[in-house]
């Protein structure tokens, strides 16, 4: 058996990936800003140079002036720079023993010694010398180490309160998510030891909010389909036990020789037979809508509605009165599976024939997103209680539906499950013929 290996929690790693991230994007900015820094400086030293050499000019014939005093002692010492005359700008780089040519800018040479300090020469207009200015180090500047300097420790404490507030801003919604995977897995947990009702909490955050609504559309059909499969293993042995107690009846009777009316005797036994097969008909026909995963699933077709109403209500209908309405004369054409709205509309407009007294009306109705068919009766109607419990397969309403009416209460379980199939949604209200309204809602194709 292969050894288990140990998990790690995934905030685990966004915290590590954080850290990672805040250090890196720290790295990058210092070496992003360290060139921009020293263009910087490149520029302020060149144009410290410009003052320099204007100096020069503006000082010329000027007693004790910059002019006088530079070309007597040809070189001159300015707090943290030095300036000097040379004859010969390519020798400007020999001036300084240890510079290194650092950039060309605005047809200047820039050398730059110890990577912290700038030599150039400058031109003096009108004449054949160069103004030498050499940076070098502040005497008066304190020699201290870097984790002495005031401002490293400023740059410090700014990047640790930079990171202490990402790493809050990261930790509090890391912290909610957190929790709603656990109550989550809390959850399913339940609903894996038998607990089908329980249901996943959504959340307005995604990605928890598609995972919890996932969850509990996978929990709505198991649930759905494990009660269903309970209602059958105890609805169909009693559903048949009735018929074959009949057949069994009816041929202990045929094998005594004073029976009578043997002929009756036979026609019940093959009406009881009939009974047994639509049974297992009906049954099949449901077990097939309910497990259609894994399946190929049915291409849609143009369908006729208005002619599709009328061909179905005229083949399953005996009804004494039967009526289309086509309401605002409108032609409804959809988009669908024609072998599930076929089933649909017929179990709705049979159990309407069943269940009315005689009268059974169908009237086609638009919506802004939907086709609407109403299947109405002027039978007993359903009570508002038990509206949700007649789709359950084998459900029978003793009180608002006559039980001398025959069936298994299969019909509306097929019409649900095949409207399910086809993405319709069926509901049922009170009819104007004080009877049962079925409203089968079908989406408009999209324009």
């Amino acid at each position: 058996m292969k050894p288990r290996q140990k998990t790690r929690s995934i905030f685990t790693y966004l915290y590590a990936a954080s850290f990672i991230g805040i250090v890196g994007a720290i790295i990058l900015f210092i070496e992003l800003t360290s060139g921009y820094l020293m263009q910087s400086d490149i520029d302020s030293f060149v144009e410290s140079s410009g003052i320099h050499v204007q100096s020069y000019l503006d000082s010329k014939g000027k007693p004790g002036g910059f002019y006088e005093r530079i070309n007597q002692s040809r070189e001159l010492i300015y707090y943290t720079h030095s300036l000097a005359l040379i004859d010969d700008n390519a020798i400007a780089g020999n001036n300084c023993t240890d510079c290194r040519m650092l950039t060309s800018f605005q047809g200047q040479d820039v050398y730059i010694r110890d990577d912290k300090y700038f030599s150039s020469a400058f031109p003096i207009p009108e004449t054949n010398q160069f103004l030498l200015l050499t940076e070098f180090e502040d005497p008066f500047e304190l020699q201290q180490e870097w984790y002495e300097d005031p401002d490293t420790h400023f740059l410090i404490m700014m990047f640790v309160m930079i990171g202490l507030l990402l790493g809050l801003l990261i930790y509090v919604p890391l912290v909610v998510v957190n929790k709603r995977v656990k109550k989550l897995l809390d959850v399913q947990k339940q609903f894996g030891q038998g607990n089908l009702s329980v249901r996943a909490e959504t959340s307005r955050v995604s990605p928890m909010k598609e995972i919890a609504d996932s969850f509990n559309y996978m929990a709505d059909d198991i649930e759905s389909k494990v009660k269903q499969s309970q209602i059958f293993s105890y609805a169909i042995p009693h559903e048949i036990r009735t018929p074959l107690t009949r057949i069994q009846v009816a041929s202990d009777l045929l094998r005594r020789e004073d029976t009578q009316q043997k002929e009756q005797l036979f026609d019940q036994i093959d009406c009881y037979i009939e009974d047994i097969s639509l049974l297992t008909s009906d049954i099949l026909k449901l077990a097939k809508l309910t497990n259609q995963s894994g399946e190929k699933s049915i291409e849609p077709s143009e369908i006729s509605l208005t002619d599709l109403c009328q061909t179905r209500l005229d083949l399953m209908s005996d009804a004494e009165t039967k009526t289309l309405i086509v309401k605002d004369e409108i032609r409804p054409i959809c988009s669908a599976p024609e072998c599930y709205i076929k089933l649909v509309i017929d179990n709705l407009i049979k159990n309407a024939t069943k269940y009315g007294n005689g009268e059974v009306r169908v009237t086609l109705s638009d919506s802004e997103q939907h086709w609407c068919i109403d299947i109405e009766d002027n039978g007993k109607g359903i009570p508002k209680d038990k509206q949700e419990e007649i789709f359950i397969a084998f459900s029978r309403l003793d009180k608002s539906r006559n039980l001398n009416k025959g069936g298994f209460g299969l019909g509306l379980a097929i019409a649900s499950q095949a409207a399910k199939n086809a993405q319709l949604t069926i509901h049922v209200d009170d009819s104007d013929l004080d009877g049962a309204k079925f409203t089968l809602k079908i989406p408009k194709p999209k324009s």
